[in-house]
Parts: structure tokens; C-alpha cells; sequence
């Protein structure tokens, strides 16, 4: 086995490769069954069930710019599926929460991205998983300590 064909780069490209596949699959699922993309599932998932979360944190679970973030509440606001409103403990700060059919949604659609990730992973045993996990796991904190020496 050479290298350069398990190297760093090699592995990276294949993770890519396969996140890729993935998210396609789950956004036409998301597309067909929910009328949703995968970045309003991710919206609506990281929105607590239960209370409101402020804007810049939900900025912080999930991969989108401010702006972005903003657009996407209000297309989920005009299909009904969130509130938005001004933070009671703070007028600058803008809180949002799901509605009755945003939770609702919410739930369906988490059924369909569990269906599609159960569906890719079926191939790798209990053992498989847990390895994987722990090997992944290794990178992110490299990659914490990148970010920071960035800022």
C-alpha cells in the first residue's frame, strides 16, 4: 500500500466524496417528502422543541453566514414553521422558535435523514461504528486547535 493513495489527502477526498453522497441523498429525500432543503432541516433541528433560541446561537450549530441564517428564518417564517421576535432580556437580540407545524416537520423529516444515514452506514457492524467514531474523532480537536490559531 503506498501513501500516497491512504494518505491525508486521500482520506479527506474520500470523506468529502461520501458527505457529498450523503447530503444528495438526504436533500432529495428532504426535497420529495418534506418540501425541505438540508439547511432548513438543519434550522429546524438545532431549534429547540420546548423554548426559543437566540439568533447568534443558533449561528453557532449550525454552517451558515448571519445573513444566510436570516433569509432562511424568513422563508421558514412565511411557510409558518417558525416565530420570530425581539429578545425580551435584550431588544438587539432576536429570538425564534418552531411552531406547531414547524415541529411537526421537524419530526418527519428527522425520521427521513435517520432512514437515509442508518441506509449508507448498513454495511459496517456495531465494531465498524464505534472505530469510525473514534478515528473521526481524533481529527476535530486538530481542527479546533487550527480555527483558533486562525483567528
Amino acid at each position: 500500500m503506498k501513501i500516497s493513495e491512504h494518505g491525508p489527502v486521500a482520506v479527506w477526498r474520500l470523506m468529502l466524496e461520501t458527505h457529498a453522497d450523503l447530503l444528495e441523498a438526504i436533500e432529495a429525500r428532504f426535497e420529495a417528502e418534506h418540501d425541505l432543503s438540508a439547511n432548513e432541516f438543519d434550522v429546524l433541528i438545532n431549534i429547540p422543541s420546548t423554548t426559543t433560541i437566540r439568533h447568534r446561537d443558533l449561528l453557532e450549530s449550525i454552517v451558515l453566514s448571519r445573513s444566510a441564517l436570516s433569509r432562511l428564518l424568513r422563508r421558514l417564517e412565511c411557510r409558518g414553521l417558525v416565530e420570530q421576535h425581539s429578545d425580551t432580556g435584550d431588544r438587539r437580540g432576536i429570538c425564534v422558535s418552531l411552531t406547531d407545524e414547524g415541529l411537526k416537520l421537524r419530526r418527519g423529516s428527522s425520521r427521513t435523514n435517520t432512514e437515509v444515514v442508518r441506509s449508507a452506514f448498513t454495511g459496517l457492524s456495531t465494531e465498524d461504528l464505534v472505530e469510525l467514531h473514534a478515528l473521526v474523532g481524533k481529527i476535530r480537536p486538530r481542527n479546533a486547535t487550527m480555527r483558533e490559531g486562525l483567528t
